[in-house]
Parts: structure tokens; sequence; C-alpha cells
């Protein structure tokens, strides 16, 4: 007799219950896991099949229950399993069961993915002080973000991101969104009335082809030839290869920074001379004698900040947990920053702007001082112009409508130098690093390949300014748009590329050659070289000083009517113009555009400017240029008889440039080589 049916008989003799026979195998009881994109608060897109998805064992029964719907699927060998629901119109909320699951707050609206560079990562936070009321105020349960984190892998497509998380919008999560992504979904739900989200998946610096798959860069040129791509993806396959060059470059950087003189501190640190803020230490006006320094290395600024009674009492008065916010615009490289002995902030890199929280009660009557380090051990260092260096008295970041001011800019500071590069070693240059969230299909396989299997409305893609001084981006990029596309199986997925905005200031006056300007117009024609793609030009939007510009909401309504034109079949809604033809009658170039609406026209209301021509020996000229019609204008220059190009808006900062629809929106750059 089996064990199980004499457990039975014992059952029966000892209950009087009927007889209960135990199965000889207890059922696996597989883990189930969802991928992160599939978790609480998700918003999926409207009107498109429902994929859900997961891992568990091999042969686990997967119950799948959906507004309304159930469905179920045995997992494979590998422990995959997908079901699909069918489409549905927008709302919720939903609640997803798997087995034992719950997943819950599911939205059905519209998604966008929002990839690139740092303009994409740059949170409301960064731009909270021009936008003080969104900060501080909005929520909307309707809108929501999923954000990635930094993380890449060379081995191949990862199944699931490393972390993420979808995020409400409300006052606790706002800060942290992406400014450009949150503004484009506040006007386009505004638009569509339904929920929208947006799925974040940027990296700062990260050139296009970290977002690359493997197998699309194994068959593209790279900078060092044919052999380029293949030899690097191998390597960086190899642990032992990539170690070997982690510990290099380590002991290389640790070797340079060795050679520099310790830095001797603020009261060490001997002669204190004055400064002129904002400079750089090598500028001409930085010290009434000229520059402090040419050597990178750290230097100390102090200022002393005479304060009234009365503005100690609007401290005391302000803010509950503040004296104020000490703005400090942006510094090259690293700061340390202490009021009144205190350590206020710091910032590890140039670009974001110091923005730090004076601690209550230590502002005080009379004299106060402000104390900065600053160290950058590539070239020298110091205080961007153009930027607000003021000590704000009685508020809290981002408001400072009421406060008591103080500028810190000008006369007044008073500087000494820290530690140096000793001449004997300034020929050394700062040791090659690798950055190797930069290095190539790092990015696709670890961000961006987990994502395909979640349907989205289209890519808004803000990207480029890296690597400029190659010259296949388009190439690469329409390749992306390629792959993309066909990860998510859909040939027509809407595409819509950010062309750089103006940024730096030129070296000479125009004519000039500059990467940013080439950048541009490599955008251009790859939105024209793909269909269902569009260009929305940055032009009028830039910082000369600053490489990520404040105003999102500008920027995100031009994305909004890319998205309107593409995805939502508006085919009213407004783009920039861009040339699609040129001919050639006598001496003048006769250059045609799409996306004029009613018009072109100029938009300060004075002749076309920053147009120029070159003939047949590559040297431009500035050339007069007019409007001829609703779509077309003409260039020409009376010293060219036979011209070969046409450049317009070709520069790094083309702040003359002025022709736009009238719609209001600017033209995009763009260089056009006319038929040799």
């Amino acid at each position: 007799m089996s064990k199980n049916i004499i457990i039975a008989v014992l059952l029966t003799v000892c209950t009087g219950s009927s007889w209960v026979i135990f199965p000889q195998e207890p059922v696996a009881a597989y883990e189930i896991t969802l991928p992160k994109v599939l978790s609480d608060g998700m918003v999926l897109q409207r009107n498109k099949p429902i994929p859900f998805w997961g891992k568990s064992g091999p042969g686990a029964e997967i119950h799948v229950a959906f507004a309304g719907k159930t469905k179920s699927v045995k997992s494979d060998n590998q422990g995959n399993w997908q079901v699909i629901f069918p489409a549905m119109e927008a709302g919720g909320p939903y609640t997803l069961e798997v087995n034992n699951i719950l997943v819950k707050d599911i939205l059905i609206g519209e998604v966008w993915l929002f990839s690139g560079q740092s303009n994409v990562e740059l949170p409301i936070s960064r731009v909270a002080i021009k936008y003080p009321g969104i900060a501080t105020t909005y929520s909307n349960s309707q809108i929501r973000e999923f954000r990635t984190t930094t993380h890449y892998d060379f081995e191949g497509p990862l199944e699931d991101v490393n972390q993420g998380r979808w995020k409400i919008c409300t006052q606790k999560e706002i800060q942290s969104f992406s400014a450009l992504a949150f503004f484009f979904a506040q006007g386009l739900h505004e638009r569509e009335h339904v929920p929208v989200g947006v799925m974040v998946n940027a990296v700062g610096g990260s050139p296009l082809d970290a977002w690359l798959d493997e197998t699309t860069l194994r068959n593209m040129p790279g900078p060092g030839g044919a052999s380029y791509y293949p030899d690097l993806l191998d390597d960086l396959k190899c642990e032992t290869w990539v170690d070997s060059v982690k510990k290099a470059q380590e002991k290389a950087l640790t070797h340079y920074r060795s050679l520099f003189t310790e830095d001797p501190g603020p009261s060490g640190s001997g002669k204190w001379v004055p400064y002129n803020v904002p400079s750089f230490w090598n500028s001409p006006g930085a010290t009434p004698e000229g520059p402090l320094s040419e050597a990178p290395g750290s230097v100390w600024f102090k200022k002393e900040i005479q304060l009234s009674r009365e503005q100690i009492d609007k401290a005391a008065a302000g803010t509950p947990d503040s004296d104020g916010m000490l703005i400090l615009g942006t510094m090259v490289d690293a700061d340390r920053t202490f009021v009144n002995g205190t350590f206020v902030g710091s910032t590890g890199y140039q670009y974001p702007p110091r923005i730090y929280t004076i601690p209550k009660g230590l502002l005080k009557e009379g004299m106060n001082e402000l104390l900065v380090r600053l160290e950058n051990y590539w070239g020298p260092g110091g205080f961007t112009s153009g930027k607000d260096y003021s000590l704000y008295i009685g508020v809290a970041h981002p408001f400072y409508d009421n406060a008591d001011t103080v500028s810190l800019t000008g006369k007044g500071w008073l500087a000494s130098k820290g530690s140096a590069m000793p001449g004997e070693y300034s020929h050394i240059p700062y040791p090659v690093t690798t950055t190797w969230h930069y290095q190539p299909a790092g990015l696709y396989n670890a961000l961006l390949a987990p994502l395909t299997a979640f349907p989205v409305r289209g890519v808004v893609w803000y990207q480029g300014e890296s690597a400029t001084q190659r010259r296949d981006y388009d190439e690469m990029l329409c390749a992306m748009m390629d792959k993309w596309r066909a990860d998510w199986q859909e040939e027509d997925m809407p595409f819509i590329i950010i062309q750089l905005p103006e940024f730096m200031k030129d070296t000479d006056p125009w004519p000039v050659e500059t990467d940013w300007a080439v950048r541009r117009d490599e955008q251009r024609r790859a939105a024209l070289n793909r269909d269902h793609t569009a260009l929305v030009v940055g032009l009028g939007l830039g910082e000369w000083n600053d490489v990520h510009p404040l105003n999102k909401k500008d920027l995100a309504e031009r994305v909004i009517l890319a998205a309107e034109f593409l995805a939502y079949h508006n085919n009213k809604a407004s783009l920039s113009p861009v040339p699609v033809k040129a001919v050639l009658k006598g001496n003048k170039v006769s250059i045609q555009f799409i996306h004029t609406g009613k018009g072109l026209e100029t938009k300060n209301g004075k002749d076309l400017q920053h147009f120029a021509v070159a003939g047949a020996d590559g040297r431009f000229i500035r050339a007069h240029a007019r409007i001829t019609s609703k779509n077309s204008i003409e260039v020409w220059t009376p010293e060219i008889k036979d011209p070969k190009r046409v450049r317009y808006a070709w520069a790094n900062l083309p702040i003359e440039a002025n022709l736009q629809n009238k719609a209001g929106l600017p033209a995009s750059p763009f260089e056009w080589i006319l038929d040799l």
C-alpha cells in the first residue's frame, strides 16, 4: 500500500471524512517577476494592443487579469511569458493581477519616450528659478514619469533596466521630473485631455553610438576605420581588458594629481589679491594686474558682505529653516563654499548652478565672510560671466521676489592661490580617462532594449552636444531611428529630433567654421532622410554661457507642435521652416522651404540676415537674401558669380539669424551644396 493511501486511511479513521488522496509530488511554486516598467502608477498607450510580460520558472502557469478580462499562459523553457490584451481607449485607474502580484493605479493615455543627454535629464529643480509656480504649487495625477538611472552593459541587451519607477506628478515628486518631458506632458494633457506618461532614459554627455546596438555598429565605419567598432566592441566584452584599462587610467590620474603642490588652505595660502567676479583666473581682467594664474589647480576666493540690522531681521522673519539663498552662477570646476566659516554647499563639476541654502541664524549684523574654494585640474577655473551671483535674504528657493538682494559681482573679492602645477610639469597633459557608460552599445543594451516591449506613441530625441567633431552623425542617427522603430515593430513610429540651440560665443565674426553648426545641419539632414520624423529647431531658446538653457517650457511647446503634426494628424500644426530644394538662377540661389505655414517673414521686420555664399574655392562671404514667395527665398552676392554653397545661421551663436514663418518658428540653420 502506498504512503498516500495509508495517510488517507488514517485520516478517514480519525475524522470520519471521505477519502483524501494527496498528490505524490507537490506543484512547484515559482516566483514571478515583472519588469520595472510594469509597476504601480504606470501609463499604458491607448489604442494599441497592451502586452504584459515577465519571468518565472519554466512551465509555470501564469494567470493575468486586467480591466475585466483574464488570460492564462505557460512560461517557456527559459521562464519567459507574455500575454497581450486588446487595445483600449484612455481611462483608468485600473488594476493588474498576475497570479499573486497586484499592480495598482494604472492609467491609459499617451506615452512618449524621451532620450538623449542631460538636457532631457535636467530636472524641474534646475529650472525652478524660472518657473517657481510650477515648482512649488503644481500637481496633476494624470501626468506621470518613468525614469531610469545610468547603467550600461556590453554583453548584450538586458531583459530589464536596473532601476526605474513610475512617479506621479505631485509636489513631492515634481522637482525630480525632467523639465522638458514635464512641460511636454503638461501641454499634451491640456490638448488631448487624456493621461500622459513620459519615459525618460537619458544620460548626460552620452554620445550617439552608446544608444546603438552592436549589430548595427559592427557594420558602420567608425572614426578609426572599418575595424573600429568590431575591435572596440570585442574589447569591451573582455573583462580583463576593461579592468586593465581602468587600473592604468586610475594610476595615471593619481600620479597626475600628485604633481600638484599641497593646498595650504585659506589661512596659510599667503598673499590675497583683489579679484573681479565673474572672470576666469587666467583672464586679463581677473585682477587689476591681469591674470591671477595660467595653470590648473585650486584658488581660494573670499568676499566680505556687510549686512544691516534690518537685513538680519528680514532673515529672521523669513522662512523657518533658512536665512536665505546663496546663488553663485556656475563655476569651473568644483567648489566648496562657506559662509561665516560654515560649509553651505559644494558641486563637483561646472554645469549645475550653485544654489545653496543659508542655515537659519548663520547671517549676522555687520561683517559676514563668503569663502569659496574652486578647483580645476584641467585648465584654469573661474566664474562664468552672464550668470547671477547674489545673496537673497529672507526667502527660500525658488522664490526670490520679496528678497533683500545683495549683489556679489564686481570688485570687492580677494583671491589667493591654493594648489598649483609646478612649471616643470606644465607640459604634462591631463590623463586620458574612459567614461564607461559612454562606450558603444552600452546604453542601448541596458536602458533602451529593456523598454522596447512597452508600447509608446513616439520618441523625442535631444542629443548631439557630444563628439561634435565627428562627421557621420546624420548617418548614425538614421540608423538609430531604423533600429528603434524595428525594435518597437513600428515603421511609422513618430520620431522628433530636437536641434541644438545657440551656445558659446564665436571666436571670430561670421562666416565662421564651427562644429555646432555642422551638428545642427546633420540633425536637419537626418530628419529629412526619414519619414515620420520632425525637426524641432532650438534657435532662440539657448544661452551662450550655458549648455543647459533654462527655457524648457517654450522648447516643449515646439515639441508638442511636432507631436501634433506627426502623431495626432494635425496638418495645421506649425513646424519650423526647413529647406528642401535649391536651384541656381544666374548668380542667385533660389531656396524652397517646407513647413512655411502662412508664409515666411523676418522676426524683427528687417532684411534677412546671416546668409553666406561660397564659390568653387569654398571661401564663404556674407550674402544678401530676400523672401520671394510664401515658401521661397533667394540668396546672392555680387562678389560670387557662380555660387556653389549657401549657409544660413552658421555659427555657435547666430543671434542675427532672423528667418521664420508667420507662426514665429525659426527656420533651421543649414548648408546647401548645389549640384557641381
